[in-house]
């Protein structure tokens, strides 16, 4: 349905996001929310001019990063068209 063209990874701390980087493959099988996890800092990371030191428990979400939707453009439309809420 869209082509895929990389994933980034989110590391949280206390909820609140401090990085990402961007990956080529998924270091996961779920993706999103669903795939959420709990990682130990294997060493020192900077994000944001921060550092925080190997041991630091963070959670992580790896997401795709979409480009382009994929098929004819009757089939873009169609699926535009279902896309939208209806009130």
């Amino acid at each position: 349905m869209y082509e895929i063209k990389n994933y980034v990874k989110e590391y949280y701390l206390r909820g609140k996001l401090i990085g990402k980087i961007i990956l080529d493959k998924p270091d996961r099988e779920k993706l999103g929310y669903p795939g959420k996890r709990l990682e130990v800092l294997t060493e020192d990371t900077q994000f944001k001019n921060k550092i925080y030191k190997a041991g630091t428990e963070v959670h992580t979400e790896t997401s795709p990063i979409c480009g382009k939707v994929l098929g004819t453009q009757a089939e873009k439309f169609r699926i535009l068209a279902n896309s939208r809420i209806k009130f």
